[in-house]
């Protein structure tokens, strides 16, 4: 059997920090994992396309990310340029720009039944669980195709995409065969380590302004929260000061660590479970507290 992967790749990274915003992937080890869970121990991985909208103006970490994904062995990204729009504040009035993607899914759906008709692949891996890819999956299904669909969690998954497809993979089983382990303080990972979800090369370092406006969202995000977990500040908090959620707004946590304006610490969250969370510092190295106290660090 012939196994093929299509990666939603925003989607795939969203649900991923949800599920463990620490966890770094070997995509190599996934796609044997995802490929061996369809078809057992002798199906051929026939490659996997991760598609992803990329901004003309994304930091170089982005793209280290995405080229590096695409020199392993099988794996395939498919650039679409994210569009620019314009709002409006409801609440000062003001208008601000964002991107947005545009024709992600479409060229995801177009690859999906073009492959099946070809005969590339004997059954498909959706990895999304987006209701909006029910279409391309019947599709498939009337081509004889198989298409299985990975998520996180079962909570991530359309209820109408799941009937359609011929099973559902839950990632969250594999962590064990594709999790990338850290290194301790201090120590280098032997060999060759995979990419994490953002590329490991240092991006050139943001604009002093651009620094010191994701500090003060920070600040800001600190105020109105018990604590601000890293995934939530990359990937839910609102701001029109900020990058995109994503990569791009990651890329920015990644140079404020690395200045020194912001550090990590772990906490338990509601439900009880350790998460990375962030913190804003002054520029003298204290940390400043949630409550506008300012701290020498411990």
């Amino acid at each position: 059997m012939k196994v093929s992967i299509f990666f939603d790749g925003q989607n795939f990274y969203r649900s991923l920090l949800r599920y463990d915003e620490s966890l770094r992937v070997d995509y190599d080890r996934l796609a044997a994992w995802i490929t061996q869970t369809v078809g057992g121990p002798n199906a051929l991985f026939s490659g996997a396309y991760y598609y992803v909208g990329v901004a003309a103006d994304a930091p170089p970490l982005v793209e280290g990310f995405l080229k590096g994904l695409e020199l392993r062995p099988g794996y395939f990204v498919k650039r679409e340029p994210r569009v620019r729009r314009t709002g409006r504040c409801p609440q000062c009035g003001g208008e601000y720009e964002y991107t947005t993607e545009k024709r992600v899914d479409t060229r995801l759906v177009a690859d999906l039944i073009h492959y099946a008709a070809s005969g590339a692949f004997d059954a498909a891996v959706l990895v999304s669980g987006d209701d909006d890819f029910v279409p391309a999956v019947e599709a498939v299904n009337a081509l004889g195709r198989q298409v299985w669909v990975a998520t996180w969690s079962a909570e991530e998954l359309s209820k109408d995409l799941r009937v359609r497809c011929f099973g559902h993979i839950h990632l969250s089983d594999g962590v064990a065969a594709f999790r990338v382990e850290r290194p301790r303080s201090g120590e280098r990972a032997p060999g060759r380590a995979a990419p994490s979800r953002l590329s490991r090369p240092t991006a050139p370092p943001a604009s002093g302004g651009a620094l010191e406006r994701g500090r003060q969202e920070l600040q800001r995000a600190e105020a109105r929260l018990p604590h601000v977990s890293r995934g939530y500040f990359v990937m839910r908090w609102k701001s029109h000061q900020l990058p995109p959620v994503g990569p791009e707004r990651e890329a920015l946590v990644r140079q404020l660590l690395e200045a020194g304006l912001i550090e990590e610490f772990e906490v338990r969250d509601a439900d009880g479970r350790v998460v990375t969370a962030l913190r804003s510092r002054e520029p003298d190295g204290n940390v400043r507290e949630p409550n506008g106290n300012v701290a020498l660090p411990g």
